[in-house]
């Protein structure tokens, strides 16, 4: 069979005015259904953040080990898997790729209603990080082909709102999953028998991605898009031409990557506990945390990858120089809302300050992958777009859920001491991550993109 990657029909030369992009109903309903599934895939990985206490109490686990189940678990074959998945989405139909890994990682959020000890629940989150692992690396890789690259901003703001709307969405379910299973009084399901009513929420979360998967063996799969030079060359780019890429321009990336992981770290470490916060500091039934903190997710979210995404795109006419530098304000900025949120004892202080802090880290998680897709080689976007993947969640997702954990029993051993763990690491992430954001940005002056 034929590559459909890799044939003449489908080498299209930016420069080639006579090849335009796909109309504007076509490009936003990709984007539609790219952050449809990126909502599904963070409510599938969040989830466990509002159940902290339920699955503690039922499995009698630590702070520590939730940690390892909402960070390290998910991230270790999320991270390892990112590469080779990278090169087949460069290579093969997209499109077919994304409906597989939905399938996976919602199929394992199912299982994962079934655990009964920390090592089967360990096993079934690695197993949810390996299918999300493809979503982001295709998503970009599309998206990219789908728009002029001075105008993706906007597109990649949208597709990463669906992580803000997801892990919003993420709390609301499980506060509506856990109201209703509680005032059923005891629930059975076939097979699980007695279930609790944080396993319901797994079940309720993991089953309606089957039918985004579905939607995308449906969809068009769009015409990568080269340069003239690039559409000259039918075969793969080798991966050592890639290694040899980043090398070239290893200040740049490592920049980005780390910047964007040092962002990742402060937030991830932070929502994955404040429902928890809020429960412990300030005695908030469930119900409640969740409600609440996925509002300040999603406000934070809109204003961030939404307002962000198309204030870059005008603002120096979105140059990666200029959407860097932007992005490293805004980590500065935030940074401001990461000292207040956690230890003010003032709920609306609280709601305004995080919605601060997450709106600026909205802002890098938008910003970073147009500027990879505006640099990139096609034939090298998804694998450098999984080495970012790979970099930011190993740095973000592997380390700040267990991190803040950790701080939190070691060195703040007490019932509220999560709120203290979550200042150190909140505040720490920005301000590395805007410091790294202006060396990317400086070192795009001798580049060799």
């Amino acid at each position: 069979m034929t590559n459909p990657a890799t044939t003449h029909e489908t080498l299209i030369a930016e420069t080639d005015t006579s090849q335009p992009f796909p109309k504007a109903i076509v490009s936003w309903g990709i984007v539609a259904a790219f952050f449809i599934a990126y909502i599904f895939s963070f409510i599938d990985r969040m989830i466990i953040g509002l159940l902290v206490e339920s699955i503690k109490e039922d499995l009698v686990l630590t702070d520590t080990q939730i940690g390892l189940l909402q960070g390290l678990a998910f991230a270790i074959f999320y991270t390892v898997a990112g590469i080779p998945i990278g090169r087949l989405i460069d290579r093969a139909p997209r499109m077919k790729i994304v409906a597989l890994g939905i399938a996976v990682w919602s199929i394992m959020t199912a299982i994962c209603a079934g655990v009964s000890n920390f090592w089967q629940f360990f096993v079934a989150r690695m197993g949810v990080g390996v299918g999300e692992a493809v979503l982001s690396p295709a998503a970009y890789s599309v998206i990219s082909d789908s728009f002029p690259k001075n105008k993706i901003g906007l597109p990649m703001g949208v597709y990463g709102l669906g992580s803000a709307i997801g892990a919003g969405l993420a709390f609301m379910l499980g506060a509506v999953v856990v109201a209703a299973v509680s005032n059923a009084g005891q629930t059975s399901l076939p097979i699980l028998g007695e279930v609790k009513a944080w396993q319901i929420a797994f079940l309720v979360a993991g089953i309606p991605g089957l039918l985004v998967a579905l939607m995308f063996l449906f969809l068009p799969e769009p015409k990568r898009r080269f340069t003239a030079a690039e559409a000259e060359t039918k075969e793969p780019v080798p991966l050592s031409k890639v290694v040899d890429h980043m090398q070239e321009n290893r200040v740049f990336f490592w920049s980005l990557f780390v910047g964007v992981g040092a962002v990742n770290l402060s937030v991830l470490g932070s929502i994955s506990w404040l429902p928890a916060m809020l429960m412990r500091t300030f005695e908030m039934e469930m119900v409640h945390a969740g409600w609440f903190a996925g509002a300040m997710l999603i406000i934070g979210g809109l204003i961030g990858l939404i307002g962000g995404g198309a204030l870059m795109d005008r603002i120096g006419g979105g140059t990666p120089a200029v959407r860097l530098k932007f992005c490293g304000w805004s980590a500065l900025i935030g940074s401001i809302g990461a000292l207040i949120f956690p230890i003010t004892g003032s709920i609306p202080l609280l709601a305004v300050s995080f919605v601060l802090f997450f709106s600026a880290a909205a802002v890098a998680v938008g910003a970073a992958p147009s500027t990879i897709q505006q640099l990139a080689p096609n034939r090298m976007r998804a694998t450098i777009s999984a080495a970012y993947v790979f970099a930011v969640n190993a740095i973000g997702l592997g380390l700040g859920p267990t991190l803040t954990a950790w701080i939190g029993d070691t060195f703040f051993p007490f019932e509220s001491g999560i709120r203290y763990a979550i200042v150190i690491v909140a505040v720490s992430g920005y301000l590395i991550g805007a410091l790294l954001f202006y060396v990317a940005a400086k070192s795009l002056k001798t580049k060799k993109l």
